[in-house]
């Protein structure tokens, strides 16, 4: 069966059956869920990670297979996926890392060891022994060296944000030894580069002019745990088989198959699926499962952030006082009561949020203060607004909740909801005074890069610098200290009012495979999922 092989279907029949099972709980709770495509996350912080993979007691089934949610993420070659994590994480299966993450940090990969001179511009790598490509050749040090220049001339031809031309050269010493030498140091290089740069083999992709394009069985021979047997872009269907020459030992499932759902709590329940995630609005689905031993919960962490852009380039919100009164008019609290029940925590002021090891938690305070709003307002002569809303058709709710705060203190908003290309069509215009949308999901500064999270219409140089600056100090303490003052920034000059950020959770069939974790600071890049290739090796 090749990848490209078009699998069965699981049968409506078999559906059917299967959801005679559902309890009446579980089919009040279904109706109110939300279908969820982002990844994202009151109280404290949930931990990082509640389990050892090393250590937790797993009991795959008898035919050691597993079936997880999906939806189509695109061709998983390292230049056809979707640039969101889903699509990552499906690349990863089959591609390895110099160095990768556990849920404490950065672990030795593909690289056994590795030094890096004192400028953090000179990286020497020496290679572990033993691993191969899925068609059997060896992985070598040429190949490593390839891939970051094959990345690096290849850099528009892919959607991830790895910053392959700050490359300057990169030679294989030998078979095992890579040095590689930067134009300038780049902060958490092991996140943004080298533990999330998939390393190609150069017997597939020399000679390839268009790696998009490339979407054979050849694209996805990689090093990984894993080979692709199937991907149906119809069905949202991939089905992996276990690496048996893998180099750090075969997985412990045999295969993994991932199918489209439309609700994971269901398919869940009724046994089609071993593992579902959640978040924010969705926690009533979550809270079904407390009470029942067959099934594990862990609580994870959320750096997506729920947010009202203000139009900065425009009258009335290029004036950042008209700014704070509404900062000050909105209840973000009760967006977060009465949008998601509990499911999110109000957000801080710095995007960052507190689930991240950056966040800054010394922040200016807007408080929900209606009086206070209207006398800066009045002080502003700004008594007579009427502004345009956009958002798309899943925030609506948000929508209305700020609609109504801004009315209470004598702003008319009109509120206009479309899909996801025309808000985005819109913001990159330009084209509105507030809007509501989300940012981010990954767990480390770049989230706090312009223009990417105030749409295109904040422009401040002085906080360009500074982020410019940020990225290039490797010493931590020191960069801690400018991502600090970025956030304080931000928190001040109020280009966007963060509303919240989404708890997350993983449910899963206990009886089935227990190994789930949470990676300190997301996987790869900073994803935030549990699906770290770690829980299906020994």
């Amino acid at each position: 069966m090749t990848p490209h092989t078009m699998g069965e279907r699981i049968t409506d029949a078999k559906i059917l059956l299967r959801s005679l099972l559902v309890t009446k709980r579980l089919l009040a709770a279904c109706m109110l869920l939300l279908a969820v495509t982002l990844l994202a996350g009151c109280g404290n912080p949930a931990p990082a990670a509640t389990l050892d993979p090393a250590t937790s007691t797993s009991r795959l089934r008898a035919d050691k297979s597993l079936t997880l949610p999906g939806g189509d993420w695109g061709y998983p070659s390292p230049f056809a996926f979707y640039s969101r994590g889903p699509g990552y994480i499906r690349m990863s299966l089959l591609f390895d890392t110099l160095t990768w993450k556990d849920e404490d940090g950065v672990i030795p990969w593909l690289a056994e060891e590795w030094a890096v001179s004192d400028g953090g511009t000179e990286w020497t790598f020496t290679l572990a022994t033993g691993a191969t490509w899925h068609d059997g050749e060896p992985l070598t040090a040429e190949d490593v060296a390839f891939t970051f220049r094959y990345f690096k001339a290849n850099q528009g031809a892919f959607k991830w944000s790895w910053p392959v031309g700050k490359i300057e050269s990169v030679e294989a010493v030998d078979k095992e030894t890579v040095v590689l030498n930067l134009t300038e140091a780049i902060a958490g290089a092991h996140e943004g580069l080298f533990g999330s740069l998939p390393i190609i083999p150069r017997h597939i992709w020399e000679g390839v002019d268009d790696p998009v394009k490339l979407t054979s069985e050849d694209a996805v021979i990689g090093s990984g745990p894993f080979k692709l047997l199937e991907y149906s872009k119809e069905e949202a269907r991939y089905v992996y088989e276990a690496n048996g020459d893998y180099f750090k030992g075969p997985p412990t499932v045999d295969e993994l198959t991932f199918i489209n759902v439309e609700n994971q709590a269901l398919a869940l329940e009724t046994d089609t699926i071993d593992y579902a995630s959640f978040w924010g609005k969705e926690i009533e689905a979550v809270e079904t499962f407390r009470d029942d031993e067959s099934y594990g919960i862990i609580d994870g962490p959320s750096f997506w952030v729920l947010q009202t852009i203000f139009n900065t380039q425009r009258p009335p919100f290029d004036d950042v006082e008209l700014r704070r009164a509404v900062a000050h008019a909105v209840d973000r609290q009760q967006i977060v009561d009465q949008v998601t029940h509990s499911g999110a925590i109000v957000a801080s002021l710095g995007i960052l949020s507190p689930f991240t090891d950056w966040h800054n938690p010394d922040l200016p305070a807007y408080e929900h203060d209606p009086e206070l709003a209207e006398a800066m307002l009045e002080e502003a002569g700004a008594t007579d607004l009427s502004l345009r809303l956009i958002t798309t058709a899943g925030f609506a709710r948000e929508a209305e909740l700020v609609q109504a705060n801004l009315e209470a203190v004598g702003i008319e908003v009109k509120v206009q909801t479309g899909d996801y290309s025309t808000i985005d069509g819109l913001l990159r215009e330009g084209n509105f005074d507030l809007a509501i949308n989300g940012h981010g999901g990954i767990a480390n500064p770049a989230m706090l890069e312009t223009p990417t999270w105030p749409a295109q219409t904040y422009d401040n140089t002085e906080y360009d610098e500074l982020y410019e600056q940020q990225a290039t100090t490797v010493d931590e303490t020191q960069r801690r200290e400018l991502v600090w003052e970025l956030q304080e920034m931000i928190a001040e000059d109020l280009p966007v009012l963060t509303l919240y950020h989404p708890k997350m959770w993983t449910v899963y069939d206990a009886s089935v495979l227990d190994s789930w974790f949470y990676t300190q600071g997301g996987v790869g890049f900073g994803i935030p999922i549990s699906m770290n290739k770690l829980i299906f090796l020994p």
